[in-house]
Protein backbone atom coordinates (compact mmCIF):
# COMPACT_ATOMS: atom_id res chain seq x y z
CA UNK A 1 0.00 0.00 0.00
CA UNK A 2 1.37 3.42 -0.99
CA UNK A 3 2.35 5.79 1.80
CA UNK A 4 1.89 9.53 2.07
CA UNK A 5 4.53 11.93 0.77
CA UNK A 6 4.83 15.69 0.51
CA UNK A 7 5.50 17.11 -2.95
CA UNK A 8 6.81 20.65 -3.23
CA UNK A 9 6.74 22.66 -6.43
CA UNK A 10 8.97 25.73 -6.70
CA UNK A 11 8.13 27.93 -9.67
CA UNK A 12 10.05 30.84 -11.19
CA UNK A 13 8.47 33.04 -13.86
CA UNK A 14 8.56 36.41 -15.55
CA UNK A 15 5.72 38.40 -17.10
CA UNK A 16 5.13 39.56 -20.66
CA UNK A 17 4.26 43.11 -19.59
CA UNK A 18 3.92 45.23 -16.50
CA UNK A 19 0.72 44.30 -14.71
CA UNK A 20 -1.19 45.24 -11.55
CA UNK A 21 -1.97 42.24 -9.35
CA UNK A 22 -4.26 41.71 -6.33
CA UNK A 23 -3.03 43.07 -2.97
CA UNK A 24 -2.35 39.52 -1.73
CA UNK A 25 -0.18 37.94 -4.43
CA UNK A 26 -0.86 34.30 -3.51
CA UNK A 27 -3.88 34.72 -5.79
CA UNK A 28 -1.41 34.86 -8.68
CA UNK A 29 0.32 31.71 -7.41
CA UNK A 30 -2.99 29.87 -7.18
CA UNK A 31 -4.12 31.01 -10.63
CA UNK A 32 -0.94 29.67 -12.25
CA UNK A 33 -1.23 26.41 -10.31
CA UNK A 34 -4.82 25.94 -11.47
CA UNK A 35 -3.57 26.23 -15.05
CA UNK A 36 -0.60 23.86 -14.82
CA UNK A 37 -1.44 21.21 -12.20
CA UNK A 38 -4.43 18.84 -12.23
CA UNK A 39 -3.19 17.47 -8.92
CA UNK A 40 -3.37 20.90 -7.29
CA UNK A 41 -6.88 21.42 -8.66
CA UNK A 42 -8.05 18.15 -7.19
CA UNK A 43 -6.48 18.61 -3.77
CA UNK A 44 -7.48 22.25 -3.34
CA UNK A 45 -11.13 21.34 -3.91
CA UNK A 46 -11.28 18.57 -1.32
CA UNK A 47 -14.12 19.14 1.20
CA UNK A 48 -11.96 18.90 4.34
CA UNK A 49 -10.97 21.59 6.86
CA UNK A 50 -7.24 20.80 6.82
CA UNK A 51 -6.58 20.71 3.11
CA UNK A 52 -3.38 18.91 2.06
CA UNK A 53 -2.24 21.99 0.10
CA UNK A 54 -0.10 24.99 1.02
CA UNK A 55 0.72 27.92 -1.30
CA UNK A 56 3.07 30.84 -0.86
CA UNK A 57 2.60 34.42 -2.05
CA UNK A 58 4.87 35.61 -4.83
CA UNK A 59 8.41 36.33 -3.71
CA UNK A 60 10.75 38.91 -5.25
CA UNK A 61 14.30 39.20 -3.90
CA UNK A 62 13.21 37.00 -0.99
CA UNK A 63 10.36 39.30 0.07
CA UNK A 64 6.68 38.36 -0.13
CA UNK A 65 4.55 40.63 -2.30
CA UNK A 66 1.71 41.61 -0.01
CA UNK A 67 -0.03 44.88 0.77
CA UNK A 68 -0.40 46.11 4.33
CA UNK A 69 -3.18 48.30 5.68
CA UNK A 70 -2.43 51.96 5.03
CA UNK A 71 -0.24 51.32 2.00
CA UNK A 72 -1.90 53.01 -0.98
CA UNK A 73 0.54 51.73 -3.59
CA UNK A 74 -0.52 49.16 -6.17
CA UNK A 75 1.23 45.82 -6.34
CA UNK A 76 2.78 45.33 -9.78
CA UNK A 77 4.88 42.78 -11.62
CA UNK A 78 7.55 44.20 -13.92
CA UNK A 79 8.98 42.90 -17.17
CA UNK A 80 12.42 41.32 -16.83
CA UNK A 81 12.09 40.52 -13.13
CA UNK A 82 12.00 36.98 -11.74
CA UNK A 83 9.17 36.04 -9.37
CA UNK A 84 8.90 32.87 -7.33
CA UNK A 85 6.33 30.88 -5.42
CA UNK A 86 6.06 27.42 -3.92
CA UNK A 87 3.30 24.91 -3.30
CA UNK A 88 3.30 21.91 -0.96
CA UNK A 89 0.89 19.02 -1.52
CA UNK A 90 0.36 15.85 0.54
CA UNK A 91 -0.36 12.89 -1.74
CA UNK A 92 0.06 9.13 -1.98
CA UNK A 93 3.54 8.24 -3.20
CA UNK A 94 2.11 6.50 -6.29
CA UNK A 95 0.50 9.75 -7.52
CA UNK A 96 0.43 10.15 -11.33
CA UNK A 97 3.30 12.50 -12.18
CA UNK A 98 1.47 13.66 -15.31
CA UNK A 99 -1.17 15.16 -13.03
CA UNK A 100 1.42 17.10 -11.07
CA UNK A 101 2.42 19.14 -14.11
CA UNK A 102 0.32 19.38 -17.26
CA UNK A 103 2.34 21.76 -19.37
CA UNK A 104 1.52 22.21 -23.04
CA UNK A 105 3.52 25.43 -23.13
CA UNK A 106 5.86 27.43 -20.90
CA UNK A 107 3.52 30.40 -21.27
CA UNK A 108 0.45 30.79 -19.06
CA UNK A 109 -1.92 33.37 -20.54
CA UNK A 110 -4.56 35.40 -18.74
CA UNK A 111 -2.66 36.12 -15.52
CA UNK A 112 -4.41 39.34 -14.51
CA UNK A 113 -3.91 40.82 -17.97
CA UNK A 114 -0.44 39.46 -18.71
CA UNK A 115 1.23 36.18 -19.64
CA UNK A 116 3.42 34.35 -17.12
CA UNK A 117 6.52 32.92 -18.77
CA UNK A 118 7.68 29.91 -16.75
CA UNK A 119 11.47 29.94 -16.37
CA UNK A 120 12.10 27.11 -13.93
CA UNK A 121 10.05 24.51 -12.08
CA UNK A 122 11.61 22.34 -9.40
CA UNK A 123 10.00 19.30 -7.80
CA UNK A 124 10.94 17.86 -4.42
CA UNK A 125 9.37 14.78 -2.80
CA UNK A 126 9.67 13.99 0.93
CA UNK A 127 8.43 10.96 2.82
CA UNK A 128 6.91 11.66 6.23
CA UNK A 129 9.53 9.55 7.99
CA UNK A 130 12.30 11.69 6.45
CA UNK A 131 11.31 14.91 8.23
CA UNK A 132 13.46 16.21 11.06
CA UNK A 133 16.66 18.03 12.00
CA UNK A 134 19.82 16.35 13.33
CA UNK A 135 20.16 17.74 16.88
CA UNK A 136 20.70 21.46 16.26
CA UNK A 137 21.65 23.78 19.14
CA UNK A 138 19.18 26.42 18.02
CA UNK A 139 16.63 27.26 15.32
CA UNK A 140 15.71 30.49 13.58
CA UNK A 141 12.16 30.65 12.24
CA UNK A 142 11.51 33.31 9.64
CA UNK A 143 7.89 33.98 8.76
CA UNK A 144 7.73 34.58 5.00
CA UNK A 145 4.03 35.41 4.95
CA UNK A 146 1.71 36.39 7.84
CA UNK A 147 1.16 33.55 10.29
CA UNK A 148 -2.30 33.10 11.83
CA UNK A 149 -1.97 31.30 15.16
CA UNK A 150 -5.13 30.56 17.09
CA UNK A 151 -5.84 29.36 20.60
CA UNK A 152 -7.98 26.20 20.59
CA UNK A 153 -11.67 26.56 21.33
CA UNK A 154 -12.64 26.47 25.01
CA UNK A 155 -16.19 25.95 26.29
CA UNK A 156 -18.33 28.81 25.01
CA UNK A 157 -15.39 30.25 23.04
CA UNK A 158 -15.95 28.01 20.05
CA UNK A 159 -13.71 29.91 17.68
CA UNK A 160 -10.75 30.47 20.01
CA UNK A 161 -8.83 33.66 19.37
CA UNK A 162 -5.77 34.74 17.40
CA UNK A 163 -2.45 35.25 19.19
CA UNK A 164 0.29 37.61 18.03
CA UNK A 165 3.34 35.79 19.34
CA UNK A 166 4.66 32.41 18.11
CA UNK A 167 4.31 30.40 21.31
CA UNK A 168 5.80 26.94 20.67
CA UNK A 169 2.70 25.11 21.89
CA UNK A 170 0.50 26.91 19.34
CA UNK A 171 2.95 26.20 16.50
CA UNK A 172 3.42 22.53 17.37
CA UNK A 173 -0.29 22.02 18.11
CA UNK A 174 -1.21 23.41 14.69
CA UNK A 175 1.40 21.28 12.94
CA UNK A 176 0.50 18.09 14.82
CA UNK A 177 -3.15 18.49 13.83
CA UNK A 178 -2.19 18.88 10.16
CA UNK A 179 0.31 15.99 10.35
CA UNK A 180 -2.24 13.60 11.88
CA UNK A 181 -4.84 14.46 9.24
CA UNK A 182 -2.45 13.53 6.42
CA UNK A 183 0.18 11.02 7.62
CA UNK A 184 0.19 7.23 7.53
CA UNK A 185 -1.31 5.51 10.56
CA UNK A 186 2.09 4.20 11.64
CA UNK A 187 3.36 7.78 12.09
CA UNK A 188 0.27 9.15 13.86
CA UNK A 189 1.06 11.36 16.89
CA UNK A 190 -1.02 9.84 19.68
CA UNK A 191 -0.68 12.65 22.24
CA UNK A 192 -0.56 15.95 20.34
CA UNK A 193 -1.68 17.94 23.39
CA UNK A 194 1.25 16.58 25.43
CA UNK A 195 3.69 17.29 22.59
CA UNK A 196 2.37 20.85 22.30
CA UNK A 197 2.86 21.48 26.00
CA UNK A 198 6.29 19.82 25.98
CA UNK A 199 7.47 22.07 23.15
CA UNK A 200 7.18 25.12 25.43
CA UNK A 201 10.06 23.70 27.48
CA UNK A 202 12.17 22.45 24.56
CA UNK A 203 11.97 25.64 22.46
CA UNK A 204 13.22 28.66 24.40
CA UNK A 205 12.97 31.99 22.59
CA UNK A 206 16.23 33.91 23.02
CA UNK A 207 15.69 36.69 20.48
CA UNK A 208 12.91 37.80 18.18
CA UNK A 209 11.62 40.55 15.98
CA UNK A 210 7.91 39.92 15.68
CA UNK A 211 5.21 42.39 14.74
CA UNK A 212 1.49 42.08 14.11
CA UNK A 213 0.45 43.14 10.62
CA UNK A 214 -2.88 43.78 8.94
CA UNK A 215 -2.86 42.46 5.39
CA UNK A 216 -5.19 43.63 2.63
CA UNK A 217 -6.59 40.40 1.21
CA UNK A 218 -9.10 41.92 -1.20
CA UNK A 219 -11.47 44.90 -1.48
CA UNK A 220 -13.55 43.73 1.48
CA UNK A 221 -11.32 41.65 3.74
CA UNK A 222 -8.29 42.39 5.87
CA UNK A 223 -6.43 39.70 7.79
CA UNK A 224 -4.31 40.19 10.89
CA UNK A 225 -1.30 37.98 11.58
CA UNK A 226 2.35 38.08 12.60
CA UNK A 227 5.54 38.48 10.59
CA UNK A 228 9.24 38.65 11.43
CA UNK A 229 11.54 36.07 12.97
CA UNK A 230 12.20 34.28 16.24
CA UNK A 231 15.34 32.56 17.47
CA UNK A 232 14.84 29.47 19.67
CA UNK A 233 17.55 27.87 21.78
CA UNK A 234 16.91 24.15 22.12
CA UNK A 235 16.85 22.80 25.63
CA UNK A 236 18.37 19.35 26.14
CA UNK A 237 15.61 16.81 26.40
CA UNK A 238 15.52 13.41 28.09
CA UNK A 239 12.46 12.50 26.08
CA UNK A 240 14.28 12.02 22.79
CA UNK A 241 11.20 10.66 20.99
CA UNK A 242 9.19 13.82 21.66
CA UNK A 243 12.20 15.96 20.73
CA UNK A 244 12.51 14.16 17.38
CA UNK A 245 8.81 14.63 16.72
CA UNK A 246 9.04 18.36 17.39
CA UNK A 247 11.98 18.61 14.98
CA UNK A 248 10.04 16.59 12.38
CA UNK A 249 7.01 18.88 12.67
CA UNK A 250 9.11 22.02 12.28
CA UNK A 251 10.79 20.60 9.18
CA UNK A 252 7.32 19.64 7.89
CA UNK A 253 6.23 23.28 8.37
CA UNK A 254 8.64 24.39 5.64
CA UNK A 255 6.57 22.39 3.15
CA UNK A 256 3.00 22.81 4.43
CA UNK A 257 3.14 26.07 6.40
CA UNK A 258 1.77 26.64 9.91
CA UNK A 259 -1.36 28.10 11.45
CA UNK A 260 -4.57 28.79 9.55
CA UNK A 261 -5.23 29.53 5.86
CA UNK A 262 -2.07 27.89 4.50
CA UNK A 263 -3.84 27.04 1.26
CA UNK A 264 -4.48 30.72 0.52
CA UNK A 265 -0.90 31.91 1.13
CA UNK A 266 -0.60 32.46 4.88
CA UNK A 267 1.72 30.73 7.35
CA UNK A 268 4.76 30.23 5.11
CA UNK A 269 7.97 29.73 7.07
CA UNK A 270 11.66 29.11 6.54
CA UNK A 271 13.83 27.49 9.23
CA UNK A 272 17.59 27.75 9.69
CA UNK A 273 19.38 25.29 11.97
CA UNK A 274 22.38 26.31 14.08
CA UNK A 275 24.69 23.43 15.06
Amino acid sequence: MAGAVVVRLQVCFTVSKKVVIPPFSAKVSRLILHRVSKLYNRLSNLPKPLKPVSVSPLLHDGIALIKLKGDNRLLTLDVGENYYFSCGMVVNEDFPFDDLLSLESSIVDGVFGASAILRDIRVEVRRFDSFGFEKPRALMLRFISPVLLQLPSFRRFRHGRYVFFPFPSLIIGSLAEHWNSNCDKSLFIKSPSYLSLYSNYVLMESDFRIRPVTVVYDDKRMVRGIMGWVFYDLRKSRNTKSFRRIMALLDYAQYVGMGKSRGTGFGQVNIKCIY
